[in-house]
């Protein structure tokens, strides 16, 4: 059975996700488990009925690092197999290298934060964007420079812009 290892907020859970079919899955975590009906709605966006209730989830994935936009509330997850957990618990780096950090959904650009040429630590804001009438501060995946900085205050984006580049 495929197991994950989800992370929001430092909280880790173990996820066991079996398809069963035609967009189906059994999904247990912490040992409830549920029957979801999952559907792409387009490339950014999900349609997930769990216990008859649909939730539209906005999603943008870097690797294992996924931005989504929940009713409203944004979270921040990683998913990794226990596998590749285990080895970035021992220390690998999942993340190297440049980063092209790009709008997970349409949205308006509100604050820039960084300029072009700053040190940026893993965790740090870059800008606000507004989407759905919601702010969401878009974070560093990795400790670097800002390399590029595609957008300014005020501009409207697409889902998948490009927003900043980190090395």
């Amino acid at each position: 059975m495929p197991q994950y290892v989800l992370t929001q907020s430092g909280r880790e859970v173990v996820a066991e996700v079996v398809p069963a079919g035609d967009g189906m899955y059994e999904v247990t975590l912490e040992g409830r488990t549920v029957t979801v009906d999952a559907r792409m709605v387009d490339p950014a966006v999900c349609s997930f009925i769990v216990d008859g209730v649909c939730y539209e989830v906005h999603v943008a994935r870097d690797r294992d690092l996924y931005t989504l936009l929940i009713n409203g509330e944004h979270y921040e997850v990683a998913a990794r197999n226990r596998r590749v957990r285990a080895a970035f618990s021992a220390g690998g780096r999942m993340l190297t290298g440049r980063q092209v950090i790009q709008a997970p959904m349409p949205g308006r650009v509100v604050r820039v934060l960084v300029d072009q040429g700053s040190s940026v630590k893993t965790g740090e804001p870059l800008l606000v964007l507004e989407a759905m009438k919601m702010e969401n501060q878009l974070r560093s995946p990795v400790d670097g420079v800002v390399a590029e900085l595609e957008v300014v205050a005020g501009q409207v984006v697409a889902t998948g812009d490009k927003l900043v580049v980190v090395e």
